[in-house]
């Protein structure tokens, strides 16, 4: 990723977690977190969404009391994934939060992602 890796301004953490991707158009799409931090989510889906686009996203958190959070954010980059990466997925979307998360979200992200990284190893 090179200097994508420096336009974080908070840790990123691979975590898979599901979502539902709310459109401009209100359209509701499925998506997928393969990344997420304090500022900002990477997602996988096959929704069709432009840069600059604003969007809700609301983020299923597992564990004993199943949560979920809708955020909202700006799309800031994004580009298709080809046939070799992906069969289920089109897209990878790259949003960037406009107001704070909560704080017992981003420790979901964190620990989510460690329990991920126990059970399937590190992700690189």
């Amino acid at each position: 990723m090179g200097d994508e890796d420096n336009r974080r301004a908070a840790d990123r953490h691979t975590v898979y977690m599901g979502a539902e991707i709310t459109t401009p158009e209100g359209k509701v799409r499925s998506a997928i977190t393969q990344d997420a931090s304090a500022t900002g989510l990477l997602l996988l889906t096959r929704a069709k969404i432009e840069i600059g686009a604003k969007i809700s996203i609301r983020v299923y958190v597992p564990g004993e009391d199943d949560k979920s959070e809708v955020v909202e954010g700006t799309v800031v980059r994004k580009h298709a994934l080809d046939a070799s990466e992906s069969s289920l997925w089109r897209e990878k979307v790259a949003v960037h939060f406009d107001t704070n998360l909560p704080e017992w979200l981003t420790g979901a992200f964190v620990s989510v992602s460690e329990k991920q990284e126990q059970l399937f190893g590190k992700k690189k």
